[in-house]
């Protein structure tokens, strides 16, 4: 049985102004006003490429600029420019070149979310989520 990859690639030129959504990996070489989350796959920030806004992917490797958080729930490479925070559950490697400005923090792969209706009478009710799901 042989598996399908899927990937998409946005070449040098291109500019997207909003959120970018995938449920499948991403090369980007262009730049993206907003935010860029892949739900599965490799989300990989090439030489040249520009996110302002969030990175939120299973597997990151940013060797471009992201301007924003990022969160990795697998693996990360940073090889180029974070100016945001990082948030990462698996592994993360920090090449020669890296620039960074912000706080990394390693957080658990569940996301804890409160009941905003019932908080203001009790705040016990907490559900919890696995962090795979993209908010």
């Amino acid at each position: 049985m042989r598996t399908q990859l899927n990937v998409t690639l946005l070449a040098p030129g291109i500019m997207i102004e909003g959120n970018v959504i995938l449920d499948h990996g991403l090369s980007l070489f262009g730049i993206v006003d907003g935010n860029l989350i892949a739900n599965e796959g490799l989300l990989h920030i090439g030489q040249g490429g520009l996110v302002k806004g969030q990175v939120e992917g299973e597997h990151v490797r940013i060797d471009g600029t992201v301007e924003g958080d990022l969160h990795a729930r697998g693996s990360l490479e940073v090889n180029g420019r974070v100016k945001g925070n990082i948030y990462y559950c698996g592994t993360i490697r920090l090449g020669p070149s890296a620039s960074l400005e912000g706080q990394l923090k390693r957080v658990s792969r569940e996301l804890v979310i409160e009941d905003t209706a019932s908080r203001a009478d009790d705040t016990s009710n907490v559900q919890q989520l696995p962090r795979t799901l993209a908010i």
